[in-house]
């Protein structure tokens, strides 16, 4: 089963860099929360991928949210089948506000054909253009009234249509003829992404190494997030276009392709990543991320101190 998976990690890797984007590693050591990084100009996106999205955790796309807020992309889900069957192509399906494509209708979405129906509690519904619907309707002259006779449902539901709420397939099909216009809108997976909210961080920390980093990278004046499953334990930012990705090693010990993983990975969201060693080290970089050990990082004092020293290790 995890054979079959990894194959279709493996394909959505081959469709992505087929089309231009650059992509990180497909084997970053059986992570959780995500399986690859994309990022083509505009578009990044964090990527999981499965068989079936039921399998698809709450904890997960609270890991995959939180990521993708803190670097401006769009956490999505990759998968083949769902309870009730294959996932239908050109449709959009959810799991935790994530939203679901097949690899089929992905490789769509990104050759610029993007699906305007999506999957929800009854049935499939129509993405429409809600200025086009309502200018259209006062174009022919139309009442609400008049519209919601034509079709057969209620007027708030027309004043519920121009205001954004879902509309099915069979509703759709009869606005589209009366108005005799293609009044659909392409779903923006990026718009999606801008709507999700920041969830809410575990405050308590038990691990004092962890405790202190924290301590002294927010008195630095970073916004400093910890990260679970993934191959770096926390994301700091200084300013909305400068971050970095943080490795915390208690020993220098520990894998090396952890540290590989981490430095791929901020290649494709172009940042900086660093290593955080609690134990002294006289190593100034380890797999391209330069190390700052813990006693230096108590002296530093300030952001930009710190800023010249990963510069001087990351060029040594």
């Amino acid at each position: 089963m995890e054979d079959r998976r990894y194959a279709l990690v493996r394909h959505i890797f081959k469709i992505l860099t087929r089309d231009g984007f650059r992509v990180s590693n497909p084997d970053l050591g059986g992570l959780v929360s995500f399986d690859l990084i994309a990022k083509r100009e505009r578009m990044k996106f964090i990527i999981k991928v499965l068989q079936n999205i039921d399998t698809f955790r709450g904890s997960n796309a609270e890991e995959m949210i939180r990521i993708s807020k803190l670097t401006y992309s769009a956490p999505l889900v990759i998968g083949e089948k769902a309870g009730s069957g294959p996932l239908e192509r050109n449709v959009v399906y959810y799991r935790h506000h994530i939203p679901i494509l097949s690899p089929e209708s992905f490789s769509d979405y990104i050759e610029g054909d993007r699906p305007c129906i999506s999957s929800g509690p009854g049935g499939f519904y129509v993405s429409m253009d809600v200025d086009l619907l309502h200018r259209r309707r006062e174009e022919l002259g139309f009442s609400i009234g008049y519209l919601s006779n034509k079709i057969g449902t209620s007027r708030r539901s027309i004043s519920l249509y121009e205001s954004g709420g879902a509309v099915t397939i069979d509703v759709f099909l009869k606005l589209e003829k009366i108005l005799n216009r293609d009044i659909s809108k392409a779903i923006d997976l990026l718009e999606i992404a801008t709507r999700l909210e920041m969830p809410v961080e575990d405050s308590s920390v038990e691990n004092e190494f962890l405790k202190e980093v924290i301590s002294i990278m927010m008195n630095q004046g970073f916004d400093f997030h910890t990260i679970k499953k993934s191959p770096f334990d926390a994301i700091a930012r200084e300013s909305m276009e400068e971050s970095f990705l943080i490795g915390l090693l208690e020993s220098l010990s520990e894998k090396i392709e952890r540290i590989s993983a981490m430095k791929n990975i901020s290649q494709i969201f172009e940042n900086e990543a660093f290593i955080i060693s609690h134990s002294s080290t006289e190593k100034e970089a380890i797999g391209g991320c330069p190390v700052v050990n813990l006693s230096e990082l108590r002296n530093i004092g300030e952001v930009e101190r710190l800023q010249r020293l990963i510069e001087k290790r990351k060029i040594a």
